[in-house]
């Protein structure tokens, strides 16, 4: 027979392995993707309002923690945007551990990178998370220069950079989430025509 201490102890780490392992998020997750200018921020408010779920974008990550973020800076561990850092992810996990987001969620401007991508396709595969849809605002580059108000065919550094990043990361992203769960959205039309799009691929995936 075990010693009743080394009993104690395998008990509390199964019971720890167990709770590690149990779904945090079991409702949709909606990760709305687009290039700058694509309206990605005001639909994802709208589905949001439409499946009674909350937002939780990538501001909203990046400002909950400036601390650490400007800490990683000043240590030299990063020096990249904070939309695309490889942080977002230890934050997104925080954020879905508080445990008020078991309903599901609509993500906004996260995951934007391979390697965001990466992270939640792995906590799905794992079970912490729902295997999640992503609605792709396609917007052609003419229509973000018009919307960002470049001129002479020619975006603010600023915007061109991000423009590049979105070509080059939703190539990645692509190839990480399979194409059933894809949803092509025209986001060149107005807002509101793009938001019944959306209702209407919810309503598809959903039943609501």
């Amino acid at each position: 027979m075990l010693p009743r201490k080394f009993t104690l102890l395998s008990i509390i780490l199964l019971s720890a392995t167990l709770r590690a392992e149990q779904p945090l998020v079991t409702g949709p997750i909606v990760i709305l993707l687009g290039p700058p200018g694509s309206g990605k921020t005001t639909q994802a408010v709208e589905a949001a309002k439409y499946l009674k779920l909350p937002v939780v974008s990538a501001a909203g990550l990046i400002k909950d923690n400036q601390a650490e973020l400007q800490k990683a800076r000043k240590s030299g561990i990063t020096g990249m945007e904070p939309e695309t850092d490889p942080l977002l992810n230890k934050f997104f996990e925080a954020r879905i551990r508080r445990g008020d987001l078991a309903s599901g969620m609509v993500l906004d401007g996260y995951p934007c990178t391979k390697d965001q991508a990466d992270f939640i396709a792995r906590l799905a595969a794992s079970g912490v998370v729902s295997k999640g849809i992503v609605l792709h605002l396609k917007v052609s580059d003419d229509v973000v220069l018009k919307r960002l108000g470049g001129k002479q065919k020619k975006l603010p550094a600023s915007a061109e950079q991000r423009l590049k990043d979105y070509h080059r990361e939703t190539t990645a992203l692509e190839i990480y989430f399979p194409s059933a769960s894809i949803i092509p959205i025209d986001g060149a039309k107005k807002p509101k025509n793009v938001t019944k799009q959306i209702q209407a691929a919810l309503k598809q995936q959903f039943g609501k």
